[in-house]
């Protein structure tokens, strides 16, 4: 993925629509509201009014689906370049990529040096379309104009999400998107109960199928699910630690009524209710501490955890409470990403600094899981 250093992130949810009625979506409170652009303009105003610190921004636009409002994307990137173009700027966005045609393919291709996409897919058709449906309960893969993610930016990001519908083709989809030639970002679906007895002899199968391929394929970037930096276990958990991917970036969360949330999942739009959002419209991120009630502290694998407060509210009610299946997954997870990097070390020089802590944090990390059993 693109990174602009010592950035401040904003985050702007352009519409609550989407075109799309994935199976597992978290985002409960689907209400066609689209962002003005006199809010994005107030809000864009005011992120950049204090960039003291800041050498350069990302603006995130988000949705739904955000190329639904895409007059309004137009709108914003004119306005961020007219007024603000001194400051080096990012914009992301996820996509299903099922709008990206025509007009949208040609706008961004001449912006692709200021714009990353991260496409939703969850492998080949039949995996995606099984949870990925038009609101006409059409698949949606063949909407996508996959070639042109590919060819317009190298190791395109893609979102797979995991759950018990295509948790046993796990392998297939993951490689499939890897021999595409995207960088795979595949996470378990959160908001659901999942049924162990059933997932977990799927779960172990498919992960020996990736431990091989990725051993075998040495030159893989290994996907998200099982991307580790071993060497973290030695770390200690302080005060700065944030429990969660990229939460210790500045953000600024605002929903398509301008309403300001931590982030993402505290919105009314996704937490379903704006009641239940208003307990969380005066935090920031820097209140997300991790902190002794949480179940998970003083376990040594928590830089490990593919997990945030959000998605712990989401599954338990409980920001510092995480689901003790995903656990048991990110453990095996955890568990298959270190046999990977294992074998891959033996293809380099043992007596190198860096395979020598590599296999140190692996031999520890090892001997951790097994102390803490299987927890099946």
């Amino acid at each position: 993925m693109k990174w602009l250093a010592n950035h401040k992130k904003i985050m702007l949810i352009i519409t609550e629509s989407c075109n799309l009625r994935c199976k597992y979506c978290y985002e409960k409170n689907k209400n066609g509201k689209s962002m003005s652009f006199e809010t994005a303009k107030r809000i864009i105003d005011h992120a950049y009014l204090d960039m003291s610190g800041y050498e350069s921004m990302v603006i995130e636009l988000h949705g739904g689906e955000p190329f639904i409002n895409f007059p309004l994307m137009k709108k914003i990137d004119d306005y961020v370049i007219e007024n603000y173009n001194h400051i080096p700027v990012l914009f992301r966005a996820i996509t299903n990529g099922t709008l990206v045609h025509g007009e949208i393919q040609d706008w961004l291709k001449d912006r692709v040096d200021r714009y990353e996409l991260m496409l939703s897919i969850d492998g080949k058709q039949d995996q995606n379309d099984e949870n990925r449906k038009l609101i006409n309960g059409e698949g949606s893969f063949k909407k996508i104009d996959i070639e042109f993610f590919k060819q317009t930016w190298k190791h395109c990001p893609v979102s797979m999400t995991i759950n018990e519908k295509t948790i046993a083709h796990l392998a297939e989809g993951t490689i499939w998107l890897q021999e595409q030639g995207f960088d795979v970002c595949n996470a378990f679906e959160w908001a659901t109960d999942w049924n162990l007895e059933k997932s977990i002899p799927f779960l172990d199968r498919e992960l020996d199928k990736l431990i091989e391929y990725y051993s075998e394929q040495p030159q893989e970037r290994v996907c998200l699910l099982l991307r580790y930096h071993l060497q973290d276990f030695f770390l200690p958990v302080d005060d700065s630690f944030r429990y969660c991917l990229e939460i210790d970036d500045p953000l600024e969360c605002y929903d398509a009524s301008g309403k300001y949330a931590p982030c993402h999942g505290f919105t009314e739009f996704t937490m379903g209710s704006e009641a239940k959002a208003a307990e969380y419209k005066k935090m920031k991120t820097s209140d997300f501490v991790f902190t002794e009630e949480n179940i998970c502290y003083g376990c040594k694998l928590i830089r490990f955890c593919r997990i945030c407060f959000a998605a712990n509210h989401m599954l338990t009610g409980n920001m510092q409470k995480q689901s003790p299946e995903i656990c048991i997954f990110n453990r095996m997870c955890l568990k298959a990403g270190v046999q990977i990097q294992m074998n891959r070390s033996k293809l380099f020089d043992y007596d190198s600094a860096y395979i020598m802590q590599l296999n140190e944090a692996a031999h520890a990390i090892n001997k951790y899981l097994e102390e803490m059993g299987d927890g099946e």
